[in-house]
């Protein structure tokens, strides 16, 4: 029985980080200026608050944004026989899809064999528009999500290039090209349930029919407003771990806005499978004990996606709490 959604949603009006001012690689000097620059002070606090924000003045070109979207749009109207070729042993890795909702996952998306792999799949003669267009993209989402990363790195107090270098830098990247259809839907109604992300950083860019929706920490649920050529970022469950819950990992869902369908793109970022999660000591003290047990990312993803029998699973992080 589809889940009710409340009537009425409010509109929150998230947190707007324009980036114009550090357009450069943030390294060294350029990462020591930044440390009292009012961007970093509120991508912190848009992190504890809601651990999401807009990002805008990215430097990534509008026409790059739209062609990105058209080649997503093409790649999910091909017929569900052939995007069923795209297959991986890993659930979300591949092509996975529910009566409302379908992805196409692309690992390591910035590797010269990762698209066209893919792209001969759905189409054998080739597509090199589609290869050229989602390579280029992601090239520009790579770059982006490094800046991202150090500032992120920067707003939690700690040296943000070490620990960039010895935690981050090796990081593995996913593009997810997402689809959301209307079909026996009404408005309002659900059509990507609610879910924390497993991983670090995801940023999404998506197109201006709305749907998205995130909870507060006071549970309630509010609407998302697309933002012309900007991108929502938000913080996935193991950086909340990572940051000894000092960030917040919301529940997010896509509900039915009265379209027939939507798509966006999402740029996710991810421990290396094998890396165990462990909040830094400078992120503990007295007055912020250690929140969560060490963890291995590719258990904690495994124990996600097998424990089919829990529906809500926005706070699967919570198992791991106490020492």
């Amino acid at each position: 029985m589809p889940l009710k959604i409340e009537a009425t949603v409010s509109e929150v009006d998230l947190p707007l980080i324009d980036i114009s001012e550090f357009s450069h690689d943030l390294d060294g000097e350029d990462l020591i200026q930044l440390r009292g620059s009012p961007v970093v002070a509120k991508i912190r606090e848009a992190c504890k608050e809601w651990g999401f924000f807009y990002l805008v003045n990215h430097g990534i070109p509008e026409e790059l944004l739209e062609t990105s979207q058209k080649a997503g749009r093409d790649l999910l109207s091909m017929p569900t026989e052939v995007k069923d070729t795209i297959t991986t042993c890993i659930p979300f890795d591949s092509y996975y899809r529910s009566p409302n909702f379908e992805t196409i996952g692309i690992c390591d998306p910035t590797r010269s064999d990762s698209i066209p792999q893919m792209c001969l799949k759905i189409w054998p003669e080739g597509n090199p528009n589609f290869c050229e267009t989602m390579a280029k993209y992601s090239l520009c989402l790579s770059n982006l999500v490094r800046k991202i990363t150090k500032v992120v790195l920067l707003s939690l107090g700690l040296d943000a290039k070490a620990f960039y270098h010895s935690h981050f830098e090796k990081c593995t990247t996913k593009l997810h090209i997402n689809g959301y259809s209307s079909q026996k839907k009404v408005v309002g109604e659900e059509t990507l349930l609610s879910h924390a992300d497993s991983g670090c950083l995801t940023i999404v860019y998506q197109d201006d029919k709305g749907g998205l929706q995130i909870r507060s920490g006071e549970g309630e649920w509010f609407n998302v407003k697309p933002l012309s050529h900007s991108f929502v970022v938000n913080v996935g469950d193991s950086l909340k771990a990572w940051t000894n819950g000092g960030y917040r990992s919301a529940a997010h869902r896509v509900v039915c806005k009265g379209w027939i369908d939507r798509t966006s793109i999402a740029f996710i970022t991810s421990f290396p499978m094998e890396t165990e999660i462990w909040a830094p000591e400078e992120l503990v003290d007295d007055n912020n004990p250690r929140r969560y047990k060490p963890f291995i990312f590719s258990q904690f993803r495994r124990e996600i996606h097998t424990n089919t029998d829990i529906i809500d699973k926005t706070g699967f992080l919570e198992r791991f709490a106490g020492i």
